[in-house]
């Protein structure tokens, strides 16, 4: 049992840095989309959707996805890459 929580809190500490990283890139993309310089924000949307989608797709194949211990991890990757989708459909900010 012990060893399971310690793997839980692993994955925690990991998911819990990737999240901060990616709303920092997340900013960063909405920087590079103001100021006009394109090849940034696409180089930076490309990399919060596969970093969102593999903490999705890791939350469901370790089975953590519809937790309650572990619903703050999928609330905070599908919110990142909701606002990302919903920016790059809007073009937003230009």
């Amino acid at each position: 049992m012990k060893q399971r929580r310690n793997r839980y809190q692993q994955m925690q500490w990991l998911m819990t840095y990737t999240l901060v990283g990616a709303t920092g890139l997340f900013i960063l993309y909405i920087l590079f989309a103001a100021f006009g310089i394109t090849w940034l924000k696409v180089i930076s949307s490309i990399l919060l959707i596969l970093i969102c989608s593999a903490v999705l797709a890791l939350m469901y194949k370790t089975g953590e996805l519809l937790k309650r211990r572990s619903l703050w991890i999928t609330t905070a990757a599908a919110s990142i890459l909701i606002c990302l989708l919903f920016s790059l459909m809007l073009n937003y900010p230009r």
